[in-house]
């Protein structure tokens, strides 16, 4: 801006700063081109290219991801302990273990427990400081699942015995029937008659009721 306030108008044969001013501007002299080189659009391209690469990023940071850092001895940690997340008991140790590591990970290590290989977190073991002279005792993990069901009793086997009773039959009471009422002398009774049947008023035919089939 200031370099075209200073630059002199054809028509005018003055410059803005001039003719509000009433002298011109005193500026740097980089400002004023040098008349004496020709211009060129590749020496101008090539000296922008020159100034830009002078110029350098500002490193930005990440302040969302936090950075995690591994103990040094847990790269190459033989044996570990695992810390117990669940429920513990009152005198129950804060970590379980030891369990022997099979490979070593940025943020996790498989691990061997019991005879089954997991990836478990390094946030959650720590490093085990064992004896390598003496044979290491590794720790055994609870039984996952359902209980184990319990064997079923065997299945008892009656003894026969050659002198056993023959089974006892119940008597059979049988119903007299007709004949044998008419040798003791005694006739079933015959049901009850009947009421004849009536037509109603709307043409249906009912048997009327009588008092004695009323209970009361």
């Amino acid at each position: 801006m200031l370099g075209l306030r200073t630059a002199p108008k054809e028509d005018l044969q003055s410059s803005s700063a001039e003719l509000v001013y009433g002298q011109p501007l005193r500026v740097p002299g980089e400002f004023m081109p040098n008349t004496t080189d020709p211009w060129s659009a590749a020496a101008q391209r090539a000296s922008l290219l020159d100034s830009a690469r002078v110029f350098a990023p500002v490193p930005t940071t990440q302040h969302g991801v936090p950075t995690s850092q591994v103990p040094p001895g847990l790269r190459s940690a033989g044996y570990v302990f695992i810390r117990h997340d669940a429920h513990r008991g009152p005198l129950q140790p804060p970590y379980d273990g030891p369990f022997r590591v099979l490979e070593h990970g940025p943020k996790n290590l498989v691990v061997d427990i019991g005879g089954r290989p997991e990836h478990v977190s390094v946030d959650r073991v720590k490093l085990a400081h064992l004896d390598v002279t003496q044979p290491v005792d590794l720790a055994i993990p609870p039984h996952r699942g359902r209980p184990p069901g319990q064997p079923a009793p065997p299945a008892e086997v009656p003894l026969t015995s050659a002198a056993q009773s023959p089974p006892i039959t119940p008597p059979v009471t049988v119903a007299p029937g007709p004949a044998q009422l008419e040798e003791v002398g005694t006739t079933p009774a015959s049901p009850p008659a009947l009421p004849p049947m009536v037509r109603s008023r709307f043409g249906r035919l009912v048997r009327p009721y009588r008092h004695a089939d009323f209970v009361y």
